[in-house]
């Protein structure tokens, strides 16, 4: 029997229970949050952290754009932006982010086992964006990293089809299931955008063709407890996935296209890695990439800029900033 009392069916060896982790439906009063992620930086210096530490810059000014910014502010009431922070974030820029209208939530760390581990060393807190799908009081998240330009509001993501109704598990596809991960749940949502590293880089047509790799830059899910011990299971065996790209590598594994729960395309205006002009000329919403450092295009990069100046701006008008 299952924890639910229900009759569990058994498929070489793994154990299935068709109604464990369903998701109910998404009703009128539900709500959604858009949310970024910030961890420490032991290198900023703590005096002048905004132009020491790209990220909690780049934080601020998604924050800008997302609770503030007229061309791209959240309109929908029902969505909450979020800010996800390790304990290690200073409290000052917990309370600057708070005091910009953001809802700061420090989280713990999710315990990595020892062969987690890249190159990337500020990559090694990655995993704790994942504690936001234990926040069940949504019914989805649209989870976008820091380093996110924003060129129009986003709260219609939440209409697309593959994010408003959730995907069934494909519990026949018993070569998927393994026994010494936790049961997946009966439904779930997971949509995102295919990552354009594979179709060219900066050079990829627009629109680009899908992969069968999704960047985790940009990503909309169903918070949901099962879904978040099956990936807490999967990350304690050994190379079950490779973790050069830390937890983009645990979703793209756990969502892969022939697994029981392949991940939904989201429509490729919502996001673009590799962003070039092209993007911006054909109206994707949101360009991934670290704007305000050195390397991509100009034209981008003055965009950035210019949202940076907006924001001190709108904040000084009111009081809010020196």
């Amino acid at each position: 029997m299952s924890r639910t009392g229900r009759t569990l069916l058994l498929q070489y060896d793994v154990v299935v229970d068709p109604e464990y982790g369903q998701l109910e439906e998404i009703a009128t009063t539900s709500r959604f949050a858009i949310a970024t992620f910030l961890s420490g930086n032991p290198d900023e210096d703590q005096d002048d952290p905004e132009n020491s530490n790209f990220y909690y810059a780049a934080t601020r000014v998604l924050t800008y754009q997302l609770l503030h910014a007229d061309s791209t502010r959240i309109r929908n009431p029902l969505i909450d932006f979020l800010v996800l922070t390790t304990k290690e974030v200073p409290e000052s820029q917990r309370a600057r982010l708070e005091a910009d209208g953001a809802t700061v939530v420090p989280v713990d760390d999710i315990p990595l086992s020892w062969w987690i581990k890249t190159g990337v060393t500020r990559w090694r807190d990655q995993f704790t964006k994942l504690r936001l799908l234990e926040m069940t009081q949504y019914a989805r998240v649209c989870f976008l990293d820091a380093d996110t330009l924003l060129t129009g509001p986003l709260d219609t993501v939440f209409h697309e089809p593959g994010v408003f109704n959730a995907s069934t598990t494909n519990f026949n596809l018993t070569a998927a299931l393994k026994s010494d991960e936790a049961p997946p749940p009966a439904s779930y949502v997971f949509a995102a955008r295919s990552d354009n590293d594979f179709v060219g880089q900066r050079q990829h047509p627009v629109p680009p063709p899908s992969t069968d790799t999704f960047s985790a830059g940009f990503w909309v899910a169903a918070p949901s407890g099962p879904l978040f011990e099956l990936l807490l299971s999967v990350m304690q065996h050994y190379h079950r996935f490779d973790p050069h790209t830390m937890e983009q590598s645990l979703l793209n594994y756990v969502f892969r296209r022939d697994g029981a729960m392949p991940w939904t395309e989201l429509d490729w205006r919502w996001s673009a890695t590799w962003p070039s002009e092209a993007d911006l000329a054909a109206g994707v919403k949101s360009l991934h990439e670290k704007l305000g450092m050195k390397g991509p295009p100009e034209i981008l990069r003055a965009l950035w800029f210019k949202a940076r100046s907006e924001m001190h701006e709108f904040y000084k008008e009111r009081g809010l900033e020196k």
